[in-house]
């Protein structure tokens, strides 16, 4: 089961507030979010209820340090009495350090820019692993660097919104400097810790399949989009161009030796054109071609298409962990088949020698959604935007069946003997 801390905590003052306020979201404020931050306990037995023995959850920086250097230790306090429960409930913690927002001093003291964000991170992780001890067996350092990289960088479509090709060189190195930064903390408080990073993975297929420059588009996405940082993670070297001409380029040639295992965010499939009608190098759609139908947000529900990427993902040599999978389904209409069609795709990939060994559904609960605010309902469990009291929807049974049915078939060869309690394709 995943959640992150922006979207489910609430009452998180930090950049993604003050994008919030400037009107830069297509939804309303996150404000109280889900209310997690007074629920979490709450929110852990309605994982174990779900049948989940893991719960993916990410620590708020602007929460543990809102001035630079200054630390808040009754923030601290509370995520542990959080791992707690869910150790209480033999439900194994899994945190994540960074899933996009930062303290609203860092962009002007400290930006991904600057080689001063490294350390700042690093201190960050330090104090993190110091207050859970050895009580988290599983660390996830970066959440979908990517992402942040072309979202913040790039595009400007998230903080700190800046359109600046030119520091997109800089900042990818220095995330992930800061990731091996992080890792050597965690080694040292925690040495039998695993280490990994979400990234997310997009299906790509041409809008016209005999296209010439529609296949090379496609060809051209997975190799930037999805192949980039498994290289980067596999080798300490990355290569990739963004279109139309920016080279993402660089070395670290410690980074697969901190990283023990490579999580895998899967939503959906786009399809390209080239030349496209807005854009000469390309336009991206969502389209129904699979007939299963489209989320809420219109995205494609493309079950087949996780397989191949995790054969992708595989050439990485570590072993995978699926980080994220959901969708965007109020009516839950979708969902039950959905999470059956995904663990069938699973299921055939481990078959062919793929080594998965954990699944997170996004999400346990409704959340705040980023950019579309609280319209795309993702969670298992509804939650009442005006009592924030949670209900079931009719998947949760969906989930535990097939939790049951995973960890009952693959308890033999579970991640215990890598020290995690994570089971093969079992149901996190």
């Amino acid at each position: 089961m995943a959640v992150s801390h922006y979207q489910v905590e609430g009452a998180d003052h930090c950049d993604w507030t003050d994008w919030e306020a400037a009107g830069r979201t297509r939804g309303e404020p996150c404000g109280n979010a889900s209310d997690s931050w007074r629920q979490y306990e709450d929110d852990a037995f309605l994982a174990r209820a779900a049948g989940a023995n893991a719960f993916r959850f990410s620590i708020s920086w602007s929460r543990v340090e809102p001035r630079r250097g200054v630390f808040d230790d009754e923030v601290l306090e509370r995520y542990v009495r959080f791992v707690d429960q869910l150790l209480a409930l033999g439900i194994e913690p899994v945190v994540t350090l960074f899933h996009y927002t930062h303290p609203r001093w860092f962009h002007e003291q400290t930006p991904w820019t600057s080689i001063a964000s490294v350390l700042e991170f690093g201190i960050f992780a330090r104090r993190v692993v110091a207050a859970f001890g050895d009580r988290v067996r599983f660390w996830v350092i970066l959440n979908e660097p990517l992402v942040f990289l072309l979202g913040g960088y790039l595009d400007g479509q998230i903080p700190p919104g800046i359109s600046d090709s030119r520091s997109l060189n800089r900042v990818f190195d220095h995330l992930l400097a800061a990731h091996c930064f992080a890792a050597s903390e965690i080694r040292t408080r925690v040495p039998h810790a695993a280490i990994g990073v979400a990234h997310n993975m997009m299906g790509f297929g041409p809008h016209r399949d005999w296209h010439p420059l529609d296949r090379l588009l496609v060809r051209s996405a997975q190799t930037m989009y999805n192949r980039g940082v498994i290289e980067a993670f596999a080798t300490g070297r990355w290569k990739f161009l963004l279109p139309p001409g920016t080279t993402i380029r660089g070395r670290r040639d410690e980074l697969p030796v901190y990283l023990d295992t490579f999580g895998v965010n899967f939503y959906s499939r786009l399809h390209l054109r080239c030349p496209g009608t807005t854009r000469w190098i390309g336009d991206f759609d969502y389209s129904d071609r699979t007939g299963l139908g489209l989320t809420d947000n219109g995205w494609e529900i493309s079950p087949e298409t996780l397989g191949p990427l995790l054969d992708d993902a595989a050439q990485s040599g570590f072993p995978l962990v699926i980080t994220e999978n959901g969708l965007a389904d109020a009516d839950d209409r979708l969902r039950p088949e959905f999470l059956r069609a995904h663990a069938r795709e699973i299921a055939r990939a481990e078959a062919r020698g793929v080594p998965v060994h954990g699944y997170f559904h996004w999400s346990l609960i409704d959340n705040y959604e980023w950019l579309d605010g609280f319209e795309p309902k993702f969670g298992l469990y509804a939650v009442d935007r005006a009592t924030m009291a949670r209900t079931p929807r009719g998947s949760v049974a969906v989930f535990r069946e097939l939790g049951r049915e995973f960890l009952h078939l693959n308890d033999e060869n579970s991640l215990r003997d890598a020290q995690l309690s994570l089971h093969p394709s079992g149901a996190e």
